[in-house]
């Protein structure tokens, strides 16, 4: 309904499931969909290829360093928060 049709609702959960799996993987989601679609266009029987981990590891140029960076800096800052919120929390 809020999509402009019924056919809709599902092609945009595929799109967006599509799209989370490239960025849980770090990978450049425009290069990545786009080689997807020009895959699907072509009937290419290659599709395990297209698994966001596998395509990730042949094209190591689409995987997004900095996010792993990121990622690695703001699990370390929670685990910094979550440590010093244990340590007010235990009796003296």
């Amino acid at each position: 309904m809020f999509l402009g049709s019924q056919q809709a609702g599902p092609r945009a959960a595929v799109l967006f499931t599509i799209l989370a799996g490239a960025k849980r993987h770090r990978i450049e989601p425009w290069t990545y969909l786009r080689e997807l679609l020009l895959r699907l266009h072509d009937d290419d029987s290659r599709l395990d290829e297209m698994l966001p981990d596998q395509w990730a590891m042949q094209h190591p140029e689409a995987v997004l360093n900095y996010r792993l960076e990121e990622s690695r800096r703001k699990a370390a800052a929670q685990s910094s928060r979550r440590r010093h919120a244990r340590a007010e929390i235990r009796p003296r």
